[in-house]
């Protein structure tokens, strides 16, 4: 049996560069999209039934419930779950202008949407060979080289996936699991 992945947000961007990366190397690519209308991979890998795109709000429970009972319709596990899927709120850089309901909608995406998709999909992972959470998390989550004076929601967001990302390694290591936040560096694509 290959490699199994699942990754979140596969719509365009990260996502989906890392959704045809895993392919090329021949992994069973399980892509969370947002919008219908994107296409994660291309004909050929959905030829050979190595990728499988799965409708995903990551902000929605039940849309994470049926995207874990998709994806166990086609195995018993996976190997790897990547939460790539993120908002970049609008800019908030002036203090007495901060839109809270864009806060918490930021906040609910890239922090709390991660941790529902490890949530439904651990029993998945617990089946998995090699056990591994990815976090994509951005240096705009470090409160120690902090220099911004604003993009609060983003920020916020992205400091509680880091710290999210630290309990779920230690609640999970005893089951030999990794959990890992990473920085993909700049990024040039459309996040909002």
């Amino acid at each position: 049996m290959g490699s199994r992945i699942f990754i979140t947000g596969t719509d365009k961007g990260l996502g989906r560069a890392l959704a045809q990366r895993f392919l090329q190397a021949e992994w069973r690519v399980f892509a969370g999209r947002y919008s219908p209308s994107c296409d994660a991979g291309n004909d050929a890998a959905r030829g050979n039934g190595l990728l499988t795109e799965v409708p995903l709000d990551v902000t929605d429970l039940e849309s994470v419930r049926a995207a874990a009972r998709i994806v166990s319709t086609y195995n018993d596990g996976i190997d790897v779950l990547i939460n790539n899927a993120a908002v970049l709120s609008q800019p908030d850089g002036v203090l007495e202008e901060v839109d809270f309901g864009q806060v918490m909608q930021t906040i609910d995406v890239n922090a709390c949407g991660p941790l529902r998709v490890v949530q439904q999909f651990l029993p998945l992972l617990q089946e998995g060979q090699v056990k591994l959470v990815v976090n994509i998390s951005s240096e705009a989550g470090s409160i120690q080289d902090c220099e911004r004076t604003a993009w609060y929601g983003y920020c916020m967001s992205k400091a509680a996936l880091n710290m999210q990302s630290r309990i779920l390694a230690n609640h999970l290591a005893p089951q030999g699991f990794r959990v890992v936040a990473v920085h993909p560096g700049g990024m040039k694509t459309d996040m909002l």
